[in-house]
């Protein structure tokens, strides 16, 4: 292993053996070294001084280890001496002189009984070093034996390195090996847990069997999320089950919160759509998904009752006065559905209503700002002697989530705030997942393709802002993307044999013939560094991807360079000609239009009742369905973000800001068909 300080440069034994031999090491000891001159034997020796613990210094244990070398010669006792000052060294925040140290231990071979402490230190000194190995140190560490004296302090940087490697199975097993307190690895433990698939919870749980307890709460908490009164009463089970285990002591908070969750009682819903006008054909698809799961829910519950009444406001041409008063006394509503609505209604929607918008601000954090003022009003309110006046003024969040305490049961008595959600099927949720995907799948260096309208721009800027997170979050400072905008079929052609390089590499073909005055027999190569490509583009220009791309790439370069888009490059209406000009790419989209979903009994009923539905019709029926299931279970899913809704429209969980975030499956076009993937 390559040992380098915080500097970058090699340590040297010179520099090592001339720190442990330098005089100014002996500054501040009292005893007086050894002179190889013979004393009076009429004098007295000089007294040691006792050097109390407080006072003991990485400089006091080099000069015993020196001493001891010395009289003794013993090597095991000099290099313990040594690990003791490694250890003050790097406790008093001096990395560098600490490998120095273990640097000159080491070459002369480590002794078996020094050996765990010597590992334990390496890995200490180097545990966040960019430039060590945490694999390395890892291995080192497994001669340090779990029940010695370094145990713990074993566990807590294996833990360390684990992060370091993304393997929070290994990092959470051991943390629960450390000295913190239950509470402190309940909620790290489970956080980590919780970030997991759910598809790879149970190899986690056949690798680590004491995070066993953990996924089976996730697992439980999965399966109940639709019905919160049975949550509540496994939970209350699990807690008894699990009594003297760390989970029966410090329970997670967000979990503990999901006991206390009961059943909505939504006894009307307020759908505020564009049903008339320009937009009318929009909101009435929408409300088709609506009414679908609307008549699904009787068919579940084999009966209409305990279902909400639903009345559909037109909001085209009227104002927000206007359709707050239509909402009249419902407390849930769906919609708005534009983004100026969403804005004008949501703040001044009446106290106490949870809404569902099919819509986001552009601005949350302003938004929130300005309804703060609102809230501090209710509080004020409220504050004449009720008892939980004082949570509302603790309420910061303007527009706050509907959660366990807001909206969810007929408990409360005081005038809540509104519970606010946003779904939408925004573009730029879509561009960040094809980020984190092509990311995770380790391409450092892809070319952005955008096409030049206003929607591919904002897909094209989403996607290159995270792409630079994700860069930082490595610690990468360059984004390393090649960008291609594009207008028409030639500006494209034009970008792409651009970006790869291929129009200089046929420049420089063209000259060495020019200067030869002789005709080179060679392809023009394609760049070697770009390892993906990502299309923002309509199904049409989407098309004319593919043999852009081959003919740019010389194909003596090895494998050809996959290529990503999103849903907005699928139009399912073009038949097989589509598939065999987009053959092996890779893209993004809903499950409601991939092959084989597990809707199919509904599928057929609505092809039945709305014969010929377009791509678009049909993610617009998927997305009102999907807001409908959605709306009763906003409460669990705020208290518990990390379960998610398996929806027409994707898997969808909620964020801190109430957002209804998408993940969508991915799929390849081979064979001229959709094929997803599950890998």
């Amino acid at each position: 292993m390559r040992h380098t300080g915080t500097t970058g440069k090699h340590i040297t034994r010179f520099a090592v053996t001339s720190l442990l031999l330098s005089p100014l090491l002996l500054v501040g000891c009292t005893s007086t070294p050894k002179k190889a001159v013979n004393v009076p034997t009429n004098l007295k020796s000089p007294v040691e001084q006792p050097v109390t613990k407080e006072e003991i210094t990485p400089e006091h244990k080099l000069v015993e280890a020196k001493k001891a070398w010395i009289e003794t010669r013993n090597k095991e006792r000099r290099d313990t001496l040594l690990l003791e000052a490694a250890e003050l060294y790097i406790a008093n925040q001096k990395p560098l002189l600490a490998q120095q140290v273990l640097y000159e231990v080491k070459q002369d071979g480590v002794s078996t009984a020094n050996q765990p402490a010597y590992a334990l230190l390496m890995a200490k000194v180097y545990v966040n070093s960019p430039d060590a190995s945490p694999q390395t140190l890892l291995t080192m560490l497994e001669t340090v034996p779990d029940q010695s004296q370094f145990g713990v302090e074993k566990a807590h940087l294996q833990t360390q390195l684990f992060i370091r490697e993304g393997n929070y199975g290994a990092a959470a097993n051991n943390l629960l090996k450390t000295d913190l307190t239950d509470e402190q690895k309940v909620e790290q433990v489970w956080t980590w847990v919780t970030s997991m698939s759910l598809s790879s919870l149970d190899d986690v749980s056949s690798q680590y069997p004491n995070l066993s307890p953990f996924i089976s709460l996730r697992k439980l908490t999965q399966e109940y999320r639709s019905n919160p009164e049975q949550l509540a009463a496994n939970l209350r089970n699990f807690k008894r089950v699990y009594a003297g285990h760390s989970l029966g002591k410090a329970f997670p908070k967000n979990v503990d919160s999901a006991t206390q969750l009961s059943r909505p009682s939504i006894d009307s819903i307020a759908v505020l759509l564009p049903l008339s006008g320009r937009l009318g054909a929009t909101g009435n698809t929408i409300k088709n998904g609506i009414m679908a799961a609307y008549y699904q829910s009787i068919e579940d519950n084999q009966s209409e009752r305990n279902l909400p009444q639903l009345s559909f406001v037109d909001t085209t041409d009227k104002d927000a006065e206007g359709i707050i008063s239509a909402i009249g006394e419902a407390k849930f509503v769906i919609g708005p559905l534009l983004k100026d609505n969403v804005e004008r209604i949501v703040p001044a929607l009446p106290t106490g209503v949870n809404v569902l918008a099919l819509n986001r601000f552009d601005n949350f954090q302003q938004a929130m700002g300005e309804l703060d003022r609102t809230i501090e009003l209710l509080a004020q309110q409220d504050a004449s002697g009720n008892a939980e006046a004082g949570s509302l003024s603790e309420q910061k969040s303007a527009i706050p989530p509907l959660s366990a305490e807001q909206g969810l049961s007929e408990k409360t008595s005081v005038a809540q705030p509104i519970a606010a959600n946003f779904f939408g099927l925004a573009p730029e949720d879509e561009a960040k997942q094809l980020a984190e995907l092509i990311f995770n799948k380790g391409f450092r260096a892809p070319i952005v393709i955008a096409e030049q309208s206003s929607l591919y721009m904002r897909m094209d800027d989403t996607f290159k802002a995270h792409w630079e997170t994700l860069n930082k979050a490595e610690g990468k400072r360059r984004t390393n993307i090649t960008s291609v905008t594009f207008n028409d079929s030639n500006s494209l052609r034009e970008g792409i044999t651009s970006a790869l390089d291929v129009a200089q590499s046929n420049e420089r073909i063209n000259q060495i013939e020019y200067m030869t005055n002789d005709e080179v027999y060679n392809m023009p190569r394609s760049r070697r560094d770009i390892d993906a490509i990502i299309a923002f583009a309509s199904p049409q220009d989407t098309e004319l991807l593919n043999p852009i791309i081959e003919a740019s790439l010389n194909p003596l370069d090895g494998q050809p360079i996959p290529v990503y888009a999103s849903s907005r490059s699928m139009d399912y209406d073009s038949g097989k000609n589509q598939w065999r000009d987009l053959k092996n790419i890779h893209f993004i989209d809903m499950p409601w239009l991939m092959p084989q979903h597990k809707w199919q009994g509904l599928a057929q009923t609505v092809d039945q009742a709305f014969a010929a539905q377009s791509t678009m019709q049909k993610r617009l029926f998927a997305f009102g369905y999907d807001a409908y299931e959605l709306l009763p279970q906003l409460g669990i899913l705020n208290t518990l973000q990390y379960l998610n809704h398996d929806g027409l429209t994707g898997s969808l969980s909620l964020n801190e800001n109430g957002e209804v975030e998408r993940q969508q499956p991915r799929a390849i076009i081979r064979n001229e068909k959709v094929e997803i993937l599950t890998e």
